[in-house]
């Protein structure tokens, strides 16, 4: 691939982790229990996409990862994602990480609150 067209497919694949997260707040906000199942599913998807990041990210940024990191980087994708980015940017990358996580927390929790406020009307807020 191209380096434009790399770096359009990881913006996409950015914009795909958001809708997922999107989708977990209006999951909690329509069912209020954690369920294992589609916890499980929604972990199983962000840590595909999100690996999948890393290694676009390494190659646009001319720091591939090895083939053999992989596996390790969908394992424990919660640790290995900040570090793979702040390999491959240097110390503009704690800013990228910092961002993005901000931004995903705001999204889950705007997505949960707007659909709890429209499946159990907005009482809850004062009770």
């Amino acid at each position: 691939m191209q380096l434009k067209s790399q770096k359009r497919y990881r913006l996409f694949l950015l914009m795909l982790v958001y809708i997922v997260i999107t989708s977990i707040g209006i999951r909690f906000g329509v069912f209020q229990e954690i369920s294992r199942g589609s916890g499980f599913f929604h972990a199983f998807i962000l840590g595909l996409i999100l690996t999948k990041i890393c290694i676009i990210d390494g190659r646009v940024m001319g720091k591939p990862l090895s083939i053999f990191s992989y596996w390790l980087i969908f394992i424990f994708f919660v640790i290995a994602v900040p570090i793979c980015v702040i390999r491959a940017h240097g110390f503009k990358g704690l800013y990228i990480v910092f961002a993005h996580f901000v931004a995903l927390a705001l999204i889950f929790i705007l997505s949960w609150f707007v659909t709890s406020c429209i499946v159990y009307g907005t009482s809850f807020l004062y009770a």
